[in-house]
C-alpha cells in the first residue's frame, strides 16, 4: 500500500501537531504519522474517575507564560491555575530550610554570572570553583539534576545560563497545571486541522525514511496492530521524534544518514526521569502545619528527593520525582519495586507513620519512559561545549528532512511543551516559505 503527501509528519506530539495544523491551515497536504495509539507524545494525561484531578504521566507544568501556550489557554478555552511554589527542605521529617528556593537561586545566579565571563564549564566543575557552602551546592546540584533531568557533571553551565535567561522573559518563575489536563492541549491543536481522521494516522511505526534526492523521499511505516507496511510519497519529511529515539541504533533507519544532523543529535544527552503519582486516600501531610502549605518538599533521599503536592488546589495526590543521577537505580526496575521506594521515600520525607501511609494508599501511576520504546529517556539536556548542536540538528537537510521537537529548541525552551510547539511551528513555516 502507499499514500501521497507534500509533507510528512513524524510524531504526534506537540511539534508534531503543531507542525500539522500550521501546515493544513495554509493548505498543505499532510499527513502525520505516530507510533502510539494516542496523541501528545510526551504528554500523557490519565482520567481515572476517582482521582479528584487528572494524572499526569508526561509533561505536568506550563512553565511561565509562554506565548505557545498561553494563546491555546485563550482561545480554547482551557482552565489554568496557579502552582503552590513553596519549597522546603526537609530531613527526617523535619524542616531545615523553609525558602529552599532562596538558597538555590543564589547559587544560580552565580552560575549565570560565571557563564558570562568563563568558557562552558559542567556544572559540577563550577560548584567545586564556587564559594558556596558544601549543603548549598548539595541543594543546587540537585535542583539541577531535578529539573532539568541532567547529570550535573555533563550538562554545561552556558545552556544553563540561556534557558534561565530565556525563562526569565516569560515569567518562567512562575508555574501553572491545566484543569483538565495537557491532554487537552494536544486535543485543541489536533482539533484545528480539518479531517483530522484522514491526516492523522495512530500506531504506525516509522521505520525507514529514505530520500536519494532532495525534494523526494519515501517513508517505510509499519501498522502496530495488523503488522502491515505502508509507503509514504512524500517530497519533504518532519521528524519530531524524542532525541533518544534519534540517538538509537534500532529505530528510524534513514538512506542515507543525514550525517551532519545525526552527529549533533548525538552530542546532546538524553536526560532520564522516575516518576510517580500516589494517590492517598487523605491528605495526611497537611496534619503536619508546616507541610501544609507547602507546594514542593525537598530532601536528601537516594531515590525520589523531590515531591510535590497540587496545591494551589488541595487534592491527596503526591508526585514523587527522581532525575539524573537519582534516576540510576530505578531505571529497568519493575513498577512494584520503584512504588515501593517511593513509598518508602515519601514516609521518611514527610516523617508519617510507614504503616498508617501504606494504609492510606489508594493507587498509584507509573510510565515507564526509560523503556518506552518511542520515547528512550525523559527530555534533552546540552553536555559542555555542546550547545551549537541544538543549531545544527535544526538546520533543514537539503530542504527534504526537518528535525523539530524540543531537542531542537533554539530560544532557551528545550525541555518544554512550549519549545517542541515553536519547533513545530519553525519547520512547517521553513517548507511554506522555502527557506529551508
Amino acid at each position: 500500500m502507499s499514500l501521497d503527501c507534500e509533507v510528512a509528519i513524524i510524531g504526534a506530539g506537540a511539534a508534531g501537531l503543531s507542525a500539522l495544523r500550521e501546515l493544513d491551515r495554509a493548505g498543505c497536504p499532510a499527513l502525520c504519522l505516530e507510533a502510539r495509539q494516542r496523541i501528545g507524545g510526551r504528554i500523557f494525561t490519565v482520567h481515572d474517575p476517582l482521582s479528584p484531578l487528572p494524572i499526569e504521566l508526561g509533561a505536568e507544568f506550563v512553565h511561565g507564560r509562554p506565548p505557545e501556550i498561553w494563546d491555546i489557554i485563550r482561545a480554547a478555552p482551557l482552565t489554568a491555575y496557579d502552582c503552590g511554589q513553596k519549597a522546603i527542605r526537609l530531613r527526617n521529617g523535619r524542616v531545615v530550610d523553609e525558602d529552599a528556593w532562596s538558597t538555590i537561586d543564589r547559587v544560580m545566579e552565580d552560575m549565570r554570572l560565571a557563564a558570562q565571563r568563563e568558557p562552558d564549564l559542567p556544572f559540577s566543575e563550577f560548584l567545586a570553583n564556587s564559594v558556596h557552602t558544601e549543603e548549598a551546592k548539595r541543594w543546587a546540584a540537585g535542583y539541577v539534576e531535578g529539573f532539568n533531568a541532567a547529570r550535573q557533571e555533563i550538562v554545561g553551565i552556558h545552556s544553563l545560563a540561556a534557558d534561565a535567561a530565556a525563562a526569565d522573559q516569560i515569567d518562567g518563575d512562575q508555574a501553572f497545571r491545566l484543569a483538565d489536563g495537557y491532554q487537552a492541549l494536544a486535543l485543541y491543536l489536533l482539533a484545528g486541522v480539518t479531517e483530522p481522521a484522514r491526516k492523522l494516522r495512530l500506531n504506525s511505526i516509522v521505520e525507514r525514511i529514505v530520500w536519494r534526492r532532495p525534494g523526494e523521499a519515501s517513508v517505510h511505516v509499519r501498522h502496530a496492530l495488523t503488522g502491515g507496511h505502508t509507503i509514504v510519497r512524500c517530497r519533504r519529511v518532519i521528524i519530531t521524534v524524542p532525541l533518544g529515539i534519534l540517538q538509537a541504533q534500532d529505530a528510524i533507519r534513514f538512506e542515507p544518514e543525514p550525517a551532519d544532523a545525526l552527529r549533533a543529535a548525538r552530542r546532546l544527552a538524553v536526560g532520564h526521569v522516575v516518576r510517580v503519582v500516589l494517590r492517598f486516600r487523605e491528605a495526611f501531610w497537611e496534619e503536619n502545619q508546616s507541610l501544609s502549605s507547602a507546594g514542593f518538599l525537598l530532601s536528601d533521599e537516594d531515590v525520589f528527593p523531590t515531591w510535590w503536592t497540587q496545591l494551589s488546589v488541595r487534592a491527596p495526590l503526591l508526585i514523587g520525582w527522581s532525575a539524573g543521577s537519582h534516576a540510576d537505580p530505578l531505571l529497568g526496575q519493575p513498577e512494584a519495586h520503584v512504588i515501593s521506594r517511593a513509598l518508602e521515600a515519601v514516609t521518611r520525607i514527610t516523617g508519617a507513620d510507614p504503616t498508617r501511609t501504606a494504609n492510606l494508599l489508594e493507587a498509584f501511576y507509573f510510565h515507564d519512559w526509560h523503556t518506552d520504546p518511542f520515547s528512550r529517556g525523559a527530555y534533552s539536556y546540552v553536555p559542555t561545549r555542546a550547545l551549537p548542536d541544538r543549531a545544527a540538528l535544526a538546520e533543514p537537510v537539503s530542504e527534504t528532512l526537518y528535525f523539530a521537537g524540543e531537542a531542537t529548541d533554539l530560544g532557551g525552551h528545550s525541555a518544554t511543551v512550549h519549545g517542541a510547539i515553536a519547533t513545530g511551528r519553525r519547520a512547517a513555516r521553513q517548507i511554506l516559505s522555502g527557506n529551508g
